[in-house]
């Protein structure tokens, strides 16, 4: 069912990235970047689900879009 004009799909990948939004002043950006084995937010959010075909289903997403990458690109991990 839809809530607020959203699947319960786009629902579950907004939800999963609000908890990564954030901003940091610019020099503890760079201080996290030589220091923190983990990749800046927003690629622990973009990146991985470039990879997720429910993600392309969700969001309707189509070669030519930002966030779109060749089927033949994206990991395969299961």
């Amino acid at each position: 069912e839809k809530i607020n004009g959203l699947t319960p799909m786009q629902r579950f990948f907004l939800g999963y990235t609000l908890e990564w939004l954030w901003q940091g002043r610019e020099e503890l950006m760079r201080n996290r970047l030589l220091t923190d084995v983990h990749s800046p937010a927003k690629y622990r959010v973009n990146g991985p689900f470039m990879d997720v075909d429910e993600f392309y289903q969700a969001f309707n997403i189509k070669p030519g879009d930002p966030m779109y990458r060749p089927d033949s690109l994206r990991a395969k991990i299961w």
